[in-house]
């Protein structure tokens, strides 16, 4: 690879706002940023000194590296409308749920680049513990790819599309449902005049055991002690919310049938 990559940034959303930056920090050259939005192109360009475009026909074709970040179910259409990529470029996407080999059909050296992260485009993030699952279609590609990732981050692994798939599935488990259940408290409690920042400590001290210590060892509560009088008693305070009893009964479930099987 060229001392100084000429990368080519296709997305402006929130992953593409901390990613395009952490390339442009390691000294890579960023030519282009493409959006449909051309305002939003404008924004992300100017923060790495680059052009911005909303028309693909405008591409940079002399690029080493070209980066899709934008959503997983516009991936296959917008691949459709690139041009083909020559045997010394690599074309990458970011998504955790979706094959390499929907690259090859524009590039001969392709992959994922995928950070096992979940961004908003004004939060501040540390990139370098950011974990970067890579994966070429060969040998080429692949090592493009994780020097690339090694220059950004201390946690870099070549992991399979089944593989990735899993973090993602995982991911989705540990981030997006616990990000549900924690709205749909913040709702019950405000909905009976209740703070939910008198939550925080508890929250932060939860997330803590389970970093520190096996998170099936770390739980505690009345469904793993199998308290079934307390759990009767805050199933009568939510009757009235269907929804809020199911998920109580079926995660106090779970949690009883996992700590049995330990125990067994």
């Amino acid at each position: 690879m060229p001392d100084k990559l000429k990368i080519v940034a296709l997305g402006s959303g929130n992953l593409a706002h901390h990613l395009v930056p952490a390339l442009r920090d390691i000294d890579c050259h960023i030519t282009q940023v493409y959006s449909r939005d051309i305002s939003r192109a404008k924004s992300l360009a100017h923060l790495v000194e680059a052009d911005a475009i909303d028309d693909i026909t405008h591409l940079d074709t002399e690029a080493d590296v070209y980066i899709i970040m934008i959503k997983d179910d516009a991936l296959e259409s917008f691949v459709d409308k690139l041009p083909c990529f020559n045997a010394s470029q690599t074309l990458a996407h970011t998504a955790g749920a979706k094959a390499i080999d929907i690259l090859g059909k524009r590039a001969i050296n392709y992959g994922s680049f995928y950070p096992l992260q979940t961004f908003k485009r004004n939060q501040a993030m540390d990139m370098s513990e950011v974990p970067f699952f890579i994966n070429g279609n060969n040998a080429t590609a692949t090592a493009n790819l994780r020097i690339m990732a090694r220059m950004i981050s201390s946690k870099v692994e070549v992991y399979s599309d089944s593989e990735r798939m899993k973090y993602h599935l995982a991911a989705v488990f540990v981030n997006n449902f616990n990000n549900h259940l924690a709205c749909l408290t913040q709702n019950f409690l405000e909905s009976n005049g209740l703070k939910f920042e008198h939550l925080e400590a508890i929250i932060k001290t939860g997330n803590e055991k389970i970093l520190q210590m096996q998170a099936c060892q770390s739980q505690t509560g009345p469904a793993v002690r199998e308290d079934h009088l307390l759990m009767e008693k805050h199933l009568e305070i939510i009757k009235d919310d269907k929804q809020l009893s199911e998920i109580y009964k079926i995660i106090s479930k779970s949690i009883i049938d996992q700590h049995r099987k330990e125990k067994a």
